[in-house]
């Protein structure tokens, strides 16, 4: 009795947080760089999307992604995902992350498996740093990432994050490292002359 009692719980828990996919206006690149322009569902807990063009739709899975687009009207924000293989040291497999930061330094986020609702907020994502293709959760950049940076010569970060008063083990803080180092890198990028 007691398992049927768990299953039928289970099987309306599914029902509440099952919800109608949203869509959104954009483009994916494959995997094989073909670019296909339509209607795309981001299904996050299984790393996938759904991609509609005229009444068809299809699924691709993130190891057939190289990214993909869409400008998200309720946010007023244009959204780019990467799909990126992870591996964990036993098996390799492919996920796919939200941009967040752009440049030498990439922050990215992937959705927690507890978070079951659309609408969700910064904490339901677990947060990442890209740095010379190397994968890292922003947890390590202090340790991992944040010495790298300082080092380089000419470097004004460490007086950034001293004036600023910012921690480097704190998320929010390493994420405003990281876009302040991006934004210097820029500045320095020589530009091209005619």
């Amino acid at each position: 009795m007691k398992k049927i009692f768990f299953c039928l719980l289970f099987i309306n828990f599914q029902n509440l947080t099952a919800q109608s996919p949203s869509w959104f206006e954009g483009s994916v690149v494959l995997a094989t760089c073909e670019v296909l322009v339509g209607k795309i569902s981001i299904q996050d807990n299984h790393d996938l999307i759904l991609f509609q063009k005229g009444e068809t739709v299809t699924v691709y899975p993130a190891h057939r992604i190289r990214s993909l687009y869409f400008y998200d009207m309720a946010n007023n924000l244009n959204r780019r995902y990467l799909s990126l293989r992870e591996n964990d040291g036993v098996r390799s497999s492919y996920h796919l992350f939200e941009m967040v930061v752009m440049g030498k330094v990439d922050v990215l986020r992937r959705k927690k498996a507890s978070a079951f609702y659309q609408h969700t907020e910064a904490l339901d994502f677990n947060y990442f740093i890209r740095y010379n293709n190397e994968l890292l959760a922003l947890r390590k950049f202090k340790r991992k990432i944040y010495p790298q940076l300082r080092s380089e010569p000419g470097s004004r970060l460490e007086n950034f994050v001293a004036s600023s008063r910012l921690r480097p083990d704190l998320p929010p803080n390493a994420i405003r490292i990281i876009e302040y180092y991006n934004g210097m890198v820029k500045s320095d990028e020589p530009i091209a002359r005619h």
